[in-house]
C-alpha cells in the first residue's frame, strides 16, 4: 500500500531531472513524496475529483446567479473554480506525504521541524498579506465611504473564503513532521517545504475584482485605481517569488536513487 506506484516513479524522476539530476529510478520516499508534486495521482484520486468539481460547479453556479441578482462581484464562479483547483492540487500531495511516513515509520529522522520563517518565502508571504489583507481593508474602506456596500460585503467573503483555503494549505505545510531518513531527503524536504505554499498562488485570489472592473463597472468607481493598483502589486510579488524560486532549483549532488548508466 505504501510502496510508490509506477506512475509515482517516473514522475519523481522528471521533478529530479527539472532540476538538474538524472537517476534511473529515485528512492522510494522520494519517489513518493515527488511523485505527487508532479501530477502523478494515487488511486481514488478521481472519485476526489468528480466530487469537488460537482460541489464547485453547483456552488458556483448558485453564487454566479446571486452576483447577477444581488450586484455582487461578477468574479464569483472564477474564485470558486480556482479554489476548488487548490483543493485538487493539495490533496494528493498531502495524501503521497502521509503514504511516506507510514513508509519510513521507525526509519525516520529525528529532526524538528523548521521555523516557520525557513518555509516561507518573505516575497509569497508579501503576497499573502497584500492579496487578502490589503484586500480586506479595501473592501472596508468601500463599505464605509461608498453606497457599493453590498458588492464589497461580497468581495470581503469572497478573500475570505480564499484565506480559509491558503490557510489550510499553509498549516498542512508549517505543521508536517520532517519526513527524512538521510541527508539528501531531509535537503528535498526543505526543498519541497518551501515549494509547497505556492501551490496557492494566493495572487490569483485578487484576479477576480478585475472583472467587474473590465466588464460591468459594479465597483465604486472611484475606487478603481486603487482596486488595479492592489492585483498588479499582488501579482507582482508572487511573480518575483517564483522567480528567485527558479533560479534556485538546481539540486546539489546527493544519493537520489539508482543513477544512470554512463555509457
Amino acid at each position: 500500500m505504501y510502496e510508490p506506484t509506477k506512475a509515482e516513479v517516473e514522475a519523481a524522476g522528471k521533478w529530479l531531472a527539472k532540476r538538474g539530476v538524472e537517476v534511473a529510478r529515485p528512492t522510494p520516499l522520494l519517489a513518493l513524496r515527488l511523485g505527487a508534486r508532479r501530477a502523478a495521482r494515487p488511486p481514488g484520486y478521481w472519485a476526489w475529483v468528480v466530487l469537488v468539481l460537482t460541489v464547485v460547479v453547483l456552488a458556483g453556479g448558485i453564487l454566479q446567479f446571486l452576483a447577477l441578482w444581488l450586484h455582487l462581484p461578477l468574479g464569483v464562479g472564477y474564485f470558486a473554480a480556482y479554489a476548488g483547483v487548490v483543493v485538487l492540487v493539495w490533496l494528493p500531495v498531502r495524501w503521497a506525504d502521509r503514504r511516506a511516513a507510514a513508509w519510513l515509520g521507525d526509519r525516520r529522522l529525528d529532526v524538528p521541524r523548521p521555523p516557520w520563517r525557513e518555509s516561507l518565502d518573505g516575497w509569497y508571504l508579501a503576497s499573502v498579506l497584500i492579496t487578502f489583507g490589503g484586500g480586506a481593508l479595501l473592501a472596508v474602506a468601500m463599505c464605509v465611504t461608498t453606497s457599493a456596500w453590498v458588492w464589497a460585503v461580497g468581495w470581503l467573503g469572497m478573500l475570505a473564503i480564499g484565506a480559509a483555503v491558503t490557510a489550510v494549505v499553509l498549516t498542512g505545510v508549517l505543521r508536517r513532521p520532517v519526513l527524512a531518513e538521510d541527508e539528501t531527503s531531509l535537503m528535498i524536504d526543505a526543498v519541497v517545504r518551501t515549494e509547497d505554499p505556492y501551490i496557492t498562488m494566493p495572487a490569483l485570489f485578487a484576479f477576480p475584482v478585475l472583472f467587474d472592473v473590465l466588464t460591468s463597472g459594479r465597483q465604486p468607481h472611484e475606487f478603481t485605481p486603487w482596486l488595479v493598483g492592489y492585483v498588479i502589486l499582488a501579482l507582482v510579488t508572487l511573480l518575483v517569488g517564483r522567480y528567485r524560486q527558479y533560479r534556485r532549483r538546481l539540486l546539489p549532488a546527493g544519493t537520489y536513487g539508482v543513477a544512470v548508466a554512463v555509457r
